[in-house]
């Protein structure tokens, strides 16, 4: 594995992080949750320099977290794994063990490098490093920032074309794009309903939101557009335990928003119909258009289909005639090419990548029914972390902006997963869970604490009845 790593990688790149690390160490000594964050950013952004500065988006955002970790380590820290962490360790490596089999193993070894050095370490680390609710706040506002500036400079990119083609090529990845104008667009959502109610935040982000939504549409990624949708009324029902209520007794306030909500869409359309690429407007002007890769005649015909559903179904034939191990690391264009003809390289002799545009259905046909039940495992973990973290706002509602902002990203990443990409490319999904995990540790310790206190002071005061 480490030769695959140094084949891929250049000298002058290896030479180059080397240097970086040696810096990035005084740094991550000091501010550890800092530097860990920084990745994010830099994943955000280095795939649009890509042309300029040849470097690995993967090593590159990687290098952070793990001089973060590595800082910690030098601070005393030590290090306590709880079962999620430790079930998506043996999913890591499950997967590099499943190289050995698979049909594909150069993109299968991709694949299972890019799980182990850049996804694992953002997820089982970041409770390490951000490890308190000022911690937390860091990762939120260098979070935003990147989010803010990734916006506008691609609404400046965008301003700067005399025409508007295809579906916004000029952003490298348009899907990773669409998912990350998506994911801009719930981080507005929360700052202008949970954060600072000045006029100037509200109005400062909501022409964040307006713009991240707009710039989705020019994408055309109807999965982003559809997260966006469900986390929103996801974030509804986490922040209001009495959400229902609230609905029905206040019906005044509810017939007034969706007034609004209605006169918003309306101009929205009209608006978005003089401005969109006609490639785009294709995708989003009818339901029928917008679910198209479901219709009835595309599940009947999935054989011959050409969307998601030959994915997620011959996914499903591939789990069920290799149930125990799977197919492999990067073994499901085997599976696909029962229907259509592969090629493992392009014209520039780079890997093609072929998935099944679902997580948890590349686990299952590639790791076979050991990884369905850990990936599953995994989410009835985090779902129970959500369902301890919206009862604890409830109770401090202090903590609501923190908390949301956190949850939703992961809810998003995790609605978008089901779509698009493959594992090592759901970044929104993995950082998404390194930030719930953080959370859910940090406000757990606090209610430890609290009722450790409360234990003890309880107890005084028996103590000192008992004197009198």
């Amino acid at each position: 594995m480490i030769n695959h790593v140094l084949n891929i990688l250049s000298f002058e790149m290896i030479v180059l992080g080397v240097i970086v690390g040696a810096l990035l160490m005084f740094f991550a000594i000091r501010w550890s949750a800092s530097c860990f964050l920084l990745g994010f950013p830099v994943l955000l952004f280095l795939g649009q320099v890509k042309d300029f500065f040849p470097a690995s988006v993967s090593a590159s955002a990687a290098i952070f977290p793990i001089i973060a970790v590595i800082g910690q380590i030098f601070r005393g820290h030590r290090f306590t794994f709880n079962r999620c962490e430790k079930s998506l360790i043996v999913l890591a490596l499950l997967m590099v063990c499943s190289v050995s089999y698979s049909s594909y193993p150069v993109y299968g070894l991709d694949k299972a490098i890019l799980f182990c050095f850049m996804v694992v370490p953002i997820i089982i680390f970041a409770p390490q490093v951000i490890n308190g609710v000022r911690s937390l706040r860091i990762a939120v506002s260098i979070i935003s920032m990147s989010f803010i500036v990734y916006v506008f400079w691609s609404a400046l990119l965008l301003g700067g074309l005399e025409a508007i083609e295809g579906r916004m090529a000029f952003l490298s990845d348009v899907i990773r794009a669409g998912q990350f104008f998506g994911a801009a667009s719930i981080v507005s959502l929360v700052h202008v309903a949970y954060g600072k109610r000045t006029i100037a935040n509200v109005f400062f982000y909501g022409c964040l939101m307006a713009t991240s939504l707009f710039l989705l549409f020019v994408t055309g990624t109807r999965a982003a557009l559809l997260g966006v949708v469900l986390t929103m009324m996801f974030i509804y029902w986490f922040a209001y335990i009495d959400w229902f209520q609230r609905i029905v007794n206040k019906a005044g306030k509810t017939y007034a928003i969706i007034f609004f909500a209605i006169i918003f869409i309306s101009t929205g359309v009209f608006f978005l119909k003089q401005t969109l690429p006609q490639q785009s407007i294709v995708r989003f002007a009818s339901i029928e258009n917008f679910f198209s890769n479901f219709s009835p005649s595309e599940l009947k015909n999935w054989q011959e289909s050409k969307s998601r559903a030959l994915n997620y179904f011959s996914a499903i034939e591939g789990f069920c005639s290799h149930p125990l191990g799977g197919v492999g690391a990067g073994g499901y264009g085997s599976v696909m090419n029962k229907y259509r003809n592969i090629q493992l390289y392009n014209y520039r002799g780079e890997i093609v990548h072929f998935y099944p545009h679902n997580m948890v259905l590349e686990f299952a046909v590639e790791q076979g029914v050991f990884g369905l039940f850990l990936i599953l495992y995994v989410l009835y973990i985090n779902f129970k972390m959500i369902l301890f973290l919206r009862r604890y706002v409830h109770k401090e509602p202090e903590h609501r902006s923190l908390v949301v902002f956190c949850v939703s990203i992961y809810v998003y990443g995790l609605l978008v997963s089901m779509t698009s990409l493959d594992i090592p490319r759901m970044m929104i999904l993995w950082w998404g869970m390194g930030l719930l995990l953080a959370t859910e540790r940090i406000y757990n310790l606090q209610r430890s604490f609290c009722s450790e206190r409360l234990k003890v002071e309880v107890n005084n005061q028996y103590f000192l009845q008992g004197i009198e």
